[in-house]
């Protein structure tokens, strides 16, 4: 009997963890059309709390402040963005094939993920700094993934490269900086001829063979 109790405690405390995490998915979900329809400026904690239907209190058990809820709506896309370049990094195809697959893959996430909301976009833009560290956690994984894609085109002869870790880094830094004009350029067809030249250059140099 002594030991059947906290058995039994443990199973409902962990019942109600998983059903606090539903709620705050739910929470990020509901909040994160919100942002998009409103914008994470002019949305209210009251608001939000509407839409998903409970009471300000109930939120404010869950999450400190609207700003504590749009950044994990940024790190929910982030994570989205993360898997689908995971599934490019995992793939069977070529290291050189696959690298231009994830460079491609990557921005047309990125392009998805600012059309879908320009609050998103306005922040990429003109809060560049907020962007980068909602993302710190990302980018180590963003890291791991090109390195993993540059050790296997190193080991089949295919890169020439001393060290992928640190190219790796190398690599982020440059397709960072190419965010930024690539969203405000927001012109598909223009953007992606750009993002296929900046590719070619990366992969074949300047000069005509």
């Amino acid at each position: 009997m002594h030991i059947f109790f906290p058995i039994v405690q443990l199973l409902s405390i962990g019942h109600m963890k998983s059903k606090l995490s539903q709620t705050k998915s739910k929470i990020i979900q509901v909040a994160k059309s919100l942002f998009a329809e409103t914008s994470v400026y002019k949305a209210t904690m009251s608001d939000i709390a509407k839409a998903v239907h409970m009471s300000r209190r109930t939120l404010y058990m869950h999450f400190k402040s609207k700003e504590e809820i749009f950044d994990h709506v940024v790190e929910y896309q982030s994570n989205i963005i993360n898997e689908k370049l995971q599934k490019v990094a995992d793939s069977s195809l070529a290291p050189d094939r696959k690298l231009k697959l994830y460079i491609l893959a990557r921005f047309n996430a990125i392009d998805n993920l600012v059309r879908q909301n320009k609050y998103i976009r306005h922040d990429f833009i003109f809060n560049n700094l907020r962007v980068e560290q909602l993302r710190k956690r990302i980018d180590v994984k963003e890291r791991q993934l090109l390195a993993q894609i540059l050790r296997d085109g190193k080991h089949n002869g295919l890169f020439n490269i001393h060290e992928p870790e640190s190219f790796s880094k190398t690599l982020l830094i440059m397709f960072k900086s190419l965010e930024q004009p690539f969203i405000m350029l927001n012109h598909r067809s223009r953007n992606y001829q750009s993002l296929r030249e900046y590719v070619d250059l990366l992969f074949n140099g300047i000069l005509k063979k």
